[in-house]
């Protein structure tokens, strides 16, 4: 196994904590910090982060809602609008150009960081 299985490992554990705790992380830390690895391409390190958010996600799902944390009706709700835009964001995804995707994704962590750090 090479070393960036290793920071990936590390990174899924604390995306997966930080996600299952306060609803932020997952995206938001891996995204910036897969995209800097030498082996991913932007575009791989978005799929891979939505590939493994499935298990952070299902994990804490299970647990949210063993402990009756899930309104169900919004859930649903929500689930079903989040499968068409998946599908628009994967057709996104696929046809932007890589250097877009970078600057994007960029902007969004630093505007959204500065929201949360200013407390906007």
């Amino acid at each position: 196994m090479d070393v960036y299985a290793w920071i990936v490992l590390l990174l899924g554990f604390t995306s997966g904590t930080l996600n299952s705790s306060i609803g932020l992380g997952w995206g938001v830390v891996n995204i910036p910090v897969l995209m800097m690895l030498p082996t991913l391409t932007a575009r791989q390190a978005i799929a891979l982060s939505l590939v493994t958010g499935i298990f952070a996600n299902g994990a804490a799902t299970f647990e949210n809602a063993r402990h009756s944390l899930v309104p169900w009706t919004y859930a649903i709700m929500m689930g079903l609008g989040g499968i068409g835009g998946g599908v628009l964001g994967a057709y996104f995804l696929r046809n932007i150009p890589a250097l877009t995707l970078k600057r994007v994704i960029g902007a969004l962590v630093i505007v959204l960081g500065a929201r949360m750090v200013l407390g906007r």
